[in-house]
């Protein structure tokens, strides 16, 4: 069945589930808010009854690990209506302005930061402080260089950036005041996020600097268990290492106590307060 994407400008006719699984959309809370404007369109076709469910099962096994579009679908669920959806979209909109200003408190003046990865949060957050940011160290955050959009928005907003690859984090660290990062899921045993996050909480750690998630409410994490998604081998480029096994994982799970708290919508906690 061809999957119809809906756009503000247009109505385009693309496999949306590739593009969930090609990372052509990124960002937790951002593949929540499009998947939710795709089952818009869905619904208005054809309705909230079985098809429905059975097109939330498909989004949610593009992108098994994020939690964000997991408990979107969830309250959608409770009482399928168009309304519902369209609240539920208005409330992940407004959750990242609402983190973004709460982010205000860790910030000191001129601040120096180090991000990973690409987080419509984290951006949301720099750029609403942008006053108290003086540089953003940005990881490539290989091998998709997902990094590249962070540092993109970063610049557009006229914010200073510094873009390294992911094993510099070690040596830039003492030029940072501060290490920020966003949320994929927050689950008891620890912060899901990116690949490469756990390692840098270790290195902010051991360098005495703060670390910290800002995400929303809805990255709370409670079901039973996870599935750590894979990427594809092909991903990593490397065609002559024949008879190697290429691992090629999308997230780490980063323990609580490297973090220092976690901002969102509904203030800064920390992570002992948590509750799933």
């Amino acid at each position: 069945m061809e999957h119809i994407y809906y756009s503000k400008t247009s109505i385009k006719y693309m496999n949306y589930i590739e593009r969930l699984k090609s990372l052509d959309i990124q960002s937790a809370t951002t593949i929540a808010i499009e998947s939710l404007e795709y089952l818009r369109g869905f619904a208005i076709k054809r309705g909230f009854g079985e098809a429905f469910d059975e097109e939330c099962t498909k989004l949610l096994d593009a992108r098994p690990t994020a939690v964000v579009l997991h408990n979107a679908i969830e309250h959608i669920k409770e009482k399928p209506a168009g309304p519902v959806l369209e609240k539920v979209i208005r409330d992940l909109q407004s959750a990242r302005d609402r983190a973004a200003k709460n982010a205000s408190e860790i910030f000191i003046t001129k601040t120096d930061v180090l991000t990973h990865c690409h987080s419509t949060f984290v951006v949301a957050a720099l750029v609403k402080n942008r006053g108290s940011v003086r540089n953003v160290i940005v990881t490539e955050t290989r091998p998709k260089d997902q990094g590249v959009r962070t540092a993109k928005d970063l610049l557009a907003a006229k914010i200073p950036v510094t873009f390294i690859i992911d094993s510099a984090v070690s040596d830039l660290i003492s030029q940072t005041d501060i290490v920020v990062v966003g949320a994929d899921a927050l689950r008891k045993e620890g912060l899901v996020n990116k690949v490469g996050t756990h390692p840098l909480a270790c290195v902010a750690k051991e360098n005495n600097k703060p670390f910290y998630v800002i995400t929303s409410s809805f990255t709370l994490d409670r079901r039973k268990k996870i599935t750590m998604e894979q990427r594809p081998a092909s991903e990593l480029h490397h065609p002559d290492l024949r008879g190697a096994k290429i691992l090629n994982p999308s997230f780490d799970i980063t323990p609580w106590r490297y973090v220092s708290a976690v901002v969102t919508e509904k203030g800064i906690i920390t992570p002992g307060k948590l509750k799933w």
